[in-house]
């Protein structure tokens, strides 16, 4: 199924009747934008977007991912994710020492992630490690995409975009894989989209992009952060852009923090 090949109701019907399990999205203003603050909810909006995913398959025991950098959130909504599910989180991610290891690597494990550390692994070889290991039963466990980008992602992603019951005119968010840009883009298709760029190159739609310099791994400066919890090294990053360049009224869907 190739995205904009297909249109929103052929994704929704990947996913029956499925409702989203957790509160309602809260909405507040900042700044004078409209700000979705799924920072609230712990695991963030993969919590949301992957539910269906993880938990209409039964069968699979391991969920195996091997495109997580150290400062990546979906490790701790897979975390979160597994846990409610009786399952596990397996990642695959570059070693490091203990005393360096990132807050959202230790929050995944204490969610209780297993994490398979990769002596200088960069993200081609976490990936292969992560694709020979479910390769050895794949009965029972199943590798997720970078982005954890699937079908049934994006028709939740429609799914909960419009159970807001708003039809935005201008949407914010910060994309790597582009997953959610293009998932709010199936649910608000009159809606103008833009995305503030970091890490690896993504598809992004039709969303007007801005490279921002920092790098991946590095938070934001301090000055150009948002007034409400934000992942400093991810959606925060988009907050400068916003203040130069968004429409007063504009959403910005936060991921987490």
């Amino acid at each position: 199924m190739s995205l904009f090949q297909e249109t929103a109701e052929d994704y929704l019907s990947l996913i029956g009747d499925w409702k989203d399990p957790l509160a309602a999205p809260v909405i507040e203003e900042h700044e004078g934008f409209l700000v979705v603050r799924d920072d609230l909810i712990g695991g963030g909006s993969k919590m949301r977007f992957a539910d269906y995913l993880i938990s209409s398959q039964p069968e699979i025991e391991e969920w195996v991912y091997g495109s997580s950098p150290a400062t990546g959130y979906a490790q701790i909504s897979l975390a979160y994710l597994c846990k409610r599910y009786n399952k596990t989180a397996v990642i695959f991610m570059a070693d490091r020492a203990i005393e360096k290891r990132h807050p959202y690597q230790i929050e995944a494990m204490q969610q209780g992630a297993d994490m398979r550390w990769v002596p200088n692994g960069m993200l081609s070889v976490t990936e292969k490690r992560a694709r020979d290991y479910v390769a050895e039963k794949p009965e029972t466990r199943k590798l997720l995409p970078i982005g954890v980008e699937h079908p049934t992602v994006l028709a939740s992603i429609i799914r909960v975009a419009r159970s807001l019951d708003r039809n935005p005119k201008e949407v914010w968010s910060v994309g790597s894989s582009g997953t959610l840009t293009r998932g709010l883009q199936l649910a608000w298709p009159e809606t103008e989209f833009h995305c503030v760029l970091v890490g690896h190159k993504g598809d992004y739609g039709r969303a007007k992009t801005y490279k921002c310099d920092i790098k991946f791994d590095k938070p934001v400066k301090e000055k150009n952060a948002p007034p409400f919890p934000s992942a400093p090294t991810y959606d925060a990053k988009a907050w400068e852009f916003m203040r130069k360049y968004a429409s007063r009224g504009a959403l910005f869907w936060n991921v987490g923090a």
